[in-house]
């Protein structure tokens, strides 16, 4: 019996022995690392060739159908702008789009830009016209601007007296498929004809926005192509009674955001603009301010408008905005009281919009010659409204790198910087006529600075996060455009093979 409790004790401290061995073998596996193996997936990076630079300036005025009212689905192009154009580090090949609806003459249809794939290239374009025509009376400027697929458009209108034309331009070899989003102070417009509008590869069509949404008050126009991509712009233009008091070219603005610049916003006359205002027809002409959300929720808006210069006033106000429409509301919002006056000076300014959704806005101001006190007084007597023009500025997208800004030759050009960031702004502008020295200009962190130029293209340095913006003035005229970043030209991609 001894004998046999010896042996079974041994075998029991033996198991023991041997759990507690495994138990150590399994803790020092597990806190002991162990070289580890990971298979590296293949890839390959490659560099694309960089592509050609292209700008398409709008070219002539136009108008559907003819001065007696004739052949009205018809263009006619309305005298020729003057486009002025420059490269920096490039070679620039100006071209004319060989299919544009109304140019009978090829000097009068859009012109081509294009640039080839150069590295640090960068080029800008410009056209001014004073147009001069029945029914069509105004100074015109735009910006020769970079095709897209998505564009824009913020400003017209298509009721009594307002003609408002849309201006598509494929300067691609592919045909582009055009469908159109329009948003009026009614909401949404759905319309026949609305999709699937062809624009010929190197070619431009024009059609009237009253087509699709007549009777709109306040437009706002979504362009979206596929295939070749386009440019777009709105041309529009006032006739008040029997007088032609208005014609301009509203180009493409930024797209839907929270936070939107509207530079150089020029008041040129407003005495007489307000005086003006109390004419039969001549409510729209004081300044105001468009807004749109073009999303599914409603919007609170937040806008100010900053004045240059210490003794100016500016104002703020919050406007509330339906999903899917459109709001016009007077510049002065925020310091009226009772009736609407006209409280803005003549000078320059910057319309900050800040939004809890994604919104789209544009600035109109128009400039009318004064009329007197006398003939405010008694406007029915007036024989001849006073000469009249518009203008609209749009939401300028925010530099990414150096610009080169064409000014063409009109009256009085000025160019305006704006610095929305935190911290003061150190840009130099350099004229490219050679001969004169650079200029450099501070403009203060969250303000503007509006400069007299002369006409030419010039070179700005350090505008990386600012926006920029031309506007020209005189007695009865009044035009403007931004200047938008160019697109990244061309950048590695990296391919994971399966």
């Amino acid at each position: 019996m001894a004998e046999r409790g010896l042996v079974i004790g041994a075998r029991i401290a033996s198991g023991t022995m041997a759990a507690g061995v495994a138990a150590l073998t399994i803790l020092v596996v597990g806190l002991v690392p162990f070289p580890a193996t990971q298979a590296t997936p293949r890839s390959l990076t490659i560099e694309p060739a960089l592509a050609d630079q292209v700008r398409v300036c709008p070219g002539s005025a136009v108008r559907l159908g003819d001065e007696f009212g004739g052949a009205a689905d018809t263009a006619f192009a309305l005298g020729t702008p003057a486009i002025s154009a420059d490269v920096v580090e490039g070679e620039l090949e100006r071209l004319r789009l060989t299919s544009a609806d109304a140019a009978a003459d090829a000097s009068r249809a859009p012109e081509v830009l294009r640039v080839p794939a150069t590295d640090g290239a960068v080029v800008g374009g410009a056209q001014l016209q004073d147009v001069d025509a029945p029914d069509f009376r105004g100074l015109t400027a735009a910006a020769c601007t970079e095709p897209s697929g998505s564009i824009w458009l913020v400003g017209g209108a298509t009721t009594v007296g307002r003609s408002t034309l849309l201006l598509l331009s494929n300067p691609t070899s592919v045909p582009s498929q055009v469908s159109l989003e329009i948003f009026g102070e009614e909401g949404s417009v759905s319309a026949p004809g609305m999709t699937g509008i062809d624009v010929p590869a190197g070619g431009q069509v024009v059609l009237s926005l009253a087509g699709f949404a007549p009777g709109v008050a306040s437009p706002v126009v979504h362009v979206m192509a596929r295939g070749g991509r386009v440019t777009a712009e709105l041309q529009l233009a006032i006739v008040r009674g029997l007088d032609s008091v208005g014609v301009e070219l509203v180009g493409a603005g930024s797209e839907p955001s929270a936070a939107l610049v509207v530079p150089g916003v020029r008041i040129a006359d407003s005495i007489g603009t307000s005086r003006a205002s109390a004419l039969s027809d001549w409510q729209d002409v004081l300044p105001s301010v468009r807004l749109a959300v073009p999303g599914d929720a409603d919007g609170t808006v937040t806008v100010r408008v900053v004045p240059e210069g210490a003794d100016a006033e500016g104002t703020t106000f919050v406007v509330q905005v339906k999903a899917g429409t459109v709001s016009d509301i007077p510049l002065d919002a925020g310091d009226q009281e009772g009736e609407h006056t006209h409280g803005l000076e003549d000078g320059f300014y910057t319309v900050f919009v800040d939004a809890d959704v994604p919104v789209v806005a544009g600035v109109r101001t128009s400039t009318a010659v004064d009329v007197g006190e006398e003939a405010a007084a008694e406007p029915d007597a007036l024989l001849d409204a006073p000469p009249s023009d518009l203008a609209w500025f749009g939401a300028a997208p925010l530099l990414t790198g150096a610009a080169l800004v064409v000014v063409p030759q009109g009256p009085a050009p000025m160019m305006s910087f704006v610095n929305p960031t935190a911290d003061d702004a150190e840009i130099e502008l350099a004229s490219r006529a050679g001969g004169v020295d650079p200029v450099l200009v501070t403009v203060p962190a969250g303000a503007a600075t509006t400069l007299a130029v002369d006409a030419g293209s010039y070179l700005v340095s350090g505008s990386e996060g600012l926006a920029i913006s031309v506007s020209y003035a005189d007695a009865g005229m009044l035009a403007a455009f931004v200047i938008s970043p160019a697109r990244p030209l061309a950048g590695p991609i990296v391919v994971h093979p399966d």
